[in-house]
């Protein structure tokens, strides 16, 4: 989609704007794309800070981004650690720009990136030291797919974190709604995480005016320091 086509879908009608957000913030892609993930770049940037405060620090650690967008988060950590990093996105156009903003990572062999869905990843058991995603939860399919998924690539001890808006910032009003999408409380979540096998499941409390949380769990192990609230 062109820039003409978003101008366009915006002067026309509220919902034809409804609709360029939903299909744009599932799956990002064109021009369109390009400008809705700069401006969760923006809103999500606490988040951002949440998840590299909570993912693996050690060398060589292998760290997975799940719906990594334009690349932005994976090349704040690539500035920050030194460690592996993937990421998968169903979306193709992400890949390239995302490839493109982390062009010396990609060509050195430290960042890998690939096209695909979280309800089947092409990693191996116990791969990843960390696994993260930020707002991608609502868009899940099959939920206990992807859990599942995620919880098979980490490691013994590995750690999944899940920065999201709680299902109270999308029920102030309609137009934060959307056919199809699913929002949790923090409590619905922590306990689908949990039936999941994940231990130390915490919540985070990123910015609770703007309802912005962040999970952890573990596979198997330590305990975490994260403030924990339920809704």
């Amino acid at each position: 989609m062109d820039m003409n086509k978003i101008k366009a879908a915006v002067l026309t009608t509220p919902k034809n704007v409804k609709n360029l957000i939903k299909t744009q913030f599932a799956k990002p892609e064109g021009k369109a794309g390009e400008f809705f993930t700069l401006a969760m770049n923006v809103f999500n940037f606490k988040l951002y800070n949440a998840v590299y405060n909570l993912v693996s620090k050690d060398e060589g650690a292998k760290i997975l981004d799940v719906g990594f967008g334009n690349g932005d988060t994976l090349k704040r950590l690539d500035e920050k650690l030194d460690a592996e990093f993937y990421g998968i996105d169903i979306s193709e156009d992400m890949k390239v720009l995302a490839t493109k903003a982390n062009a010396e990572a990609v060509a050195r062999n430290r960042m890998f990136l690939t096209t695909g869905d979280v309800e089947q990843m092409p990693y191996e058991d116990n791969f990843f030291d960390s696994v993260y995603t930020i707002n991608t939860i609502y868009f899940y399919k099959d939920a206990d797919k992807a859990f599942s998924e995620i919880k098979r690539v980490l490691k013994d001890g590995g750690r999944f974190i899940c920065g999201f808006y709680s299902k109270a910032y999308f029920e102030r009003s309609e137009k934060y709604q959307f056919e199809g999408e699913t929002y949790y409380s923090t409590r619905e979540l922590k306990e689908l995480v949990v039936k999941h096998g994940f231990e130390n499941v915490k919540i985070k409390v990123v910015d609770d005016k703007k309802f912005m949380y962040c999970l952890v769990g573990e596979k198997r192990g330590n305990s975490t320091d994260a403030d924990s609230t339920d809704e």
